[in-house]
């Protein structure tokens, strides 16, 4: 081998990665921390739906101090319970319960609004963005059911006030969706597409950059030795 060729550097597996593999690269990282930081706030009682979410396998509202259990029906379109989003247009309705017995003194004030991006622009107008109202009154019976009819898809915010003799004031707000809620879940599907293709690509890359073990030629078989009739013992 000549001088030169031995001396030469051999070429770097980094410097051959071309830019979509340190785009894909990059992406999967990104995409991986999403991930897990949706999986975080996903356990949170008060995450993208606000006082309203799932814990201790309970669907529960969480206002001021206190608990109430929260419970969703849509009769018409299915007997199956909701939590936060509404599947289906049609005849909704809630049930909370009281879990603190103070909750049965205390007014409690329900409104529905159109979500319109924000607590100021919903107060600007408040009731041209008002959909449901139910005005302060006592439930001593610690139950409270409310009912009303969505004729249409949309998002809007829910609104629960609790009211005390005292001055009390607890406001509870909890976005949601009706008949959309593939709409919400989508962003996380395209996240996992994305995330899942990164990976891909780099698994190419690696692939297509891993050495080659080098195949040794297999060795001839060895002839053999020459028979010699001599040798052979007469009979």
């Amino acid at each position: 081998m000549r001088d030169d060729e031995s001396s030469a550097p051999c070429p770097s597996r980094s410097g051959a990665r071309g830019p979509i593999y340190l785009f894909a690269l990059k992406w999967a990282a990104v995409s991986m921390g999403l991930m897990v930081a949706a999986a975080l706030l996903g356990v949170q009682p008060a995450s993208a739906h606000g006082r309203l979410g799932a814990a201790e396998g309970r669907c529960r509202l969480f206002i001021g101090p206190d608990i109430m259990n929260f419970t969703g029906y849509t009769p018409d379109a299915s007997k199956s319970e909701f939590c936060e989003d509404i599947p289906a247009t049609g005849r909704m309705i809630m049930v909370l319960d009281d879990e603190q017995p103070e909750l049965r003194d205390m007014k409690i004030e329900i409104r529905i609004v159109k979500d319109v991006g924000s607590e100021e622009k919903e107060n600007e107008n408040l009731d041209a963005v008002t959909v449901a109202y139910r005005e302060p009154r006592l439930y001593r019976t610690g139950t409270v059911n409310f009912e009303h009819d969505f004729p249409e898809p949309g998002y809007f915010v829910g609104i629960v006030t609790v009211i005390g003799d005292h001055g009390e004031r607890w406001v509870s707000r909890f976005p949601f969706s009706v008949g959309k809620t593939f709409m919400r879940t989508l962003p996380v599907y395209i996240l996992l597409t994305l995330g899942v293709f990164a990976l891909f690509v780099i698994y190419l890359r690696h692939r297509k950059l891993a050495p080659v073990a080098p195949v040794k030629p297999l060795a001839p078989p060895e002839d053999p030795e020459p028979h010699d009739p001599a040798a052979t013992p007469a009979e």
